[in-house]
């Protein structure tokens, strides 16, 4: 009898295991012996928020414990944008959480992105200001838009109450030191195109990590397990099956 793999993937910021369905459908038809499971951060899915501000510690944690119950023959990780920023920030402290890891989009590097949060932070509160202005009051929700979209941040659009603190905390921190702490093989996926987290980190990423392979899927952006499922089913077939 055959060994089972089981495969468990960390959403980036607003995925859930809903998300992730057509994926994982894609996986389980596409690689034999390998179960999938998606862990619901808490905010998202069907987990709630924690009761107070959360950094990627905390989230590593949840899902270090989550990980202990699924664990069953050999295991891979797979974290996918602010999901590897959790997943890096585990590994790099517990080498035996995994068998291998799997890195797509991984929000590592957030130090570099600090200027423009400052600066578009200073202009939001302008503009709480200036939109108690009577006849100014019906163009605020147009205006966050164009600002968030204008700072790259279409994610702090989708989050409310404890989730935007969580957000304003996890994009500040940078774990970019811990990934020579990572000394289980890692794969490294990455859209050639992706404008959320560029190439360029993910080729920092594959240095900085002792063990490590990149694979750019040529034309891919951010969301690789929405459009490019073929292409990332065949990366992770052939790292399960060696």
């Amino acid at each position: 009898m055959k060994q089972v793999n089981t495969l468990v993937i960390i959403p980036g910021w607003g995925g859930s295991a809903k998300t992730w369905e057509g994926f994982v459908s894609f996986v389980e038809k596409h690689i034999p012996n390998t179960v999938v499971h998606v862990i619901d951060l808490p905010c998202f899915g069907k987990e709630p928020c924690p009761s107070h501000v959360w950094g990627v510690a905390e989230y590593a944690s949840f899902v270090k414990h989550k990980i202990v119950h699924l664990k069953k023959g050999r295991l891979f990780l797979f974290g996918h944008s602010f999901g590897g920023q959790v997943a890096a920030y585990l590994v790099a402290r517990d080498q035996n959480i995994c068998d291998q890891l799997f890195l797509s989009g991984a929000a590592i590097y957030r130090s570099k992105h600090l200027l423009k949060r400052v600066f578009f932070g200073g202009l939001a509160k302008i503009g709480k200001i200036l939109f108690l202005i009577p006849f100014l009051k019906k163009y605020k929700n147009i205006a966050r838009r164009l600002l968030y979209k204008t700072a790259h941040s279409p994610d702090y659009l989708k989050t409310s109450s404890v989730q935007k603190e969580i957000f304003k905390k996890v994009i500040r921190e940078d774990i970019s030191r811990d990934l020579l702490n990572i000394l289980v093989h890692t794969t490294i996926i990455w859209g050639e195109k992706d404008t959320y987290t560029p190439l360029k980190h993910g080729k920092q990423i594959a240095e900085n990590i002792p063990n490590a392979t990149l694979h750019i899927i040529p034309n891919g952006t951010h969301g690789l397990h929405l459009h490019q499922k073929k292409a990332v089913t065949h990366i992770i077939d052939t790292v399960i099956s060696a």
